[in-house]
């Protein structure tokens, strides 16, 4: 009984293994025919020309490849759309090389390494083909220099706007970066997939507004005057000064109350008095001759009214105003000495100007900045005049000079609430006013002065220092 046992489990076992051998046969011969399937389309990790193609066809590829290289190419200069059709620079690609190195991919796992490998799952290493195409550089050139010249554009200095008195800011300028951009182009012309691109243009730095721009402004606006204008402006934050006809001789008229404060102080060696303060007060708010006199007859020349505008004159001169001087007090009716300048020896530009007092637009600007800087501890005045004002004292005078309110010329030409510290005046043929501005995108000075043979109407000067003094604020505090 246990030969017979024996020899029946021998074949039970030899069955068993008979038939796992044909299974194994069966399920490696299934394998073989899908293997041999899988060699009709490409393998995996397998892109063209940016598409992926794994499990495609040949001709699957060729046929998206074709319609592909259809398309145009769209690029972007700067945000403005420009289309590159490929026939235009002659883009030809070869179907029968690139069809060849197709089929070298598929084929090349057609081995029993390639067989063992798909039995044993290994990923297939990345391949990466690049269609075999062409295109014309000397057309190429041409279209990108069609686009250099469409769209390239120098920077654009800042405009004036006379209109409506503000500027235009400058703008910036563009140029296309042929080589660069040719780059990017032949990438997205071969490319199946990305057919946009972004061309490299170099920005230049927008033109910065300037006093020239505002100086040609003011001459726009100063264009239908019939008279003599004098202006001056300061940037008191870079010292860069703006001038239109600087050394013409003026009547001093009321702005002079400007040296005759600046004078007071000077002289006193101790803070203004309670009546000091006063004649102060009124001579620059109010405008006061009387008080003015009083200044220059009490205080400036210790008694006497004409030493004291002889003194108020030999100070001008000593702190370098050669042509600002007086020559008698306010509403005096004699017959003034006279007095010799650069300014009124001038015969080019005649104002005719009053032979009593006189100034130029540039000397009462310095005047101003001479305080402003005071103000601060520093400037001309201290230089001069050592331990004669405190920056206590300065910023006195310019509180007094903010007094000055008369809602008309440069103060009515400034925002609402805007700070500034002013003296104006005017006579029958010259208007004037002088001031300091206070406002967020700097601190200036502005000083005009209009003149017109015998009668200047209020209606042309009023309006015409008005749309200066807005001008002036835009150009400091650009919109």
């Amino acid at each position: 009984m246990g030969w017979p046992l024996r020899r029946r489990r021998r074949r039970d076992w030899s069955l068993l293994i008979v038939i796992v051998m044909g299974v194994l046969l069966a399920l490696l011969g299934w394998q073989w025919l899908r293997f041999r399937a899988s060699l009709r389309v490409l393998p995996p990790n397998v892109s063209v020309a940016g598409m992926d193609a794994s499990g495609m066809a040949v001709e699957q590829v060729l046929a998206a490849l074709e319609g592909a290289y259809a398309q145009p190419v769209q690029l972007s200069y700067q945000g403005q759309p420009v289309v590159l059709a490929p026939e235009s620079v002659g883009f030809l690609w070869d179907r029968e090389v690139t069809r060849a190195a197709l089929e070298a991919v598929r084929e090349r796992r057609n081995t029993f390494s390639g067989f063992l490998a798909y039995l044993l799952r290994r990923p297939s290493p990345p391949v990466e083909i690049m269609p075999a195409v062409q295109y014309s550089s000397e057309r190429m050139n041409a279209f990108l220099a069609r686009v250099a010249q469409q769209y390239d554009r120098p920077p654009q200095e800042p405009v004036p706007l006379p209109e409506s008195l503000t500027f235009r800011s400058g703008r910036a300028g563009y140029t296309l970066d042929q080589e660069a951009s040719r780059q990017r182009i032949e990438a997205a012309l071969k490319s199946a997939v990305n057919r946009e691109v972004e061309l490299v243009v170099h920005t230049g730095e927008a033109p910065p507004l300037q006093m020239r721009h505002l100086e040609e402004m003011l001459k726009a606006l100063l264009a239908d005057f019939e008279g003599i204008p004098s202006i001056f402006i300061k940037d008191l934050q870079t010292g860069e000064e703006l001038e239109i006809n600087p050394d013409v001789a003026y009547a001093g008229m009321s702005v002079l109350k400007v040296a005759v404060m600046m004078e007071t102080y000077r002289v006193l060696d101790q803070p203004p008095d309670g009546e000091q303060t006063r004649l102060l007060t009124e001579t620059m708010s109010a405008s006061g001759n009387f008080t003015a006199n009083l200044l220059l007859r009490d205080v400036i020349g210790g008694g006497d009214v004409y030493q004291g505008v002889e003194n108020l004159t030999a100070s001008m001169r000593y702190l370098g105003l050669v042509n600002t001087f007086m020559a008698t007090p306010y509403d005096d009716p004699t017959t003034p000495p006279t007095i010799v300048t650069p300014a009124n020896a001038r015969t080019d530009l005649n104002t005719n100007p009053d032979p009593h007092m006189q100034t130029t637009a540039r000397e009462v600007g310095l005047m101003l900045e001479m305080i402003y800087q005071c103000s601060r501890g520093g400037g001309a005045l201290m230089v001069a005049y050592p331990g004669a004002f405190t920056p206590e004292e300065c910023q006195q005078m310019l509180k007094m000079m903010a007094a000055d309110r008369t809602e008309s010329m440069i103060e009515a030409g400034l925002p609402p609430g805007t700070k500034f510290a002013r003296k104006h005046g005017w006579i029958s043929d010259t208007h004037a006013d002088a001031a300091i501005v206070f406002s967020p995108g700097g601190d200036f000075i502005l000083v005009v002065y209009l003149y017109r043979p015998q009668w200047l109407e209020w209606d042309v000067s009023n309006p015409l220092i008005q749309r200066i003094a807005t001008a002036t604020y835009n150009y400091f505090n650009p919109k």
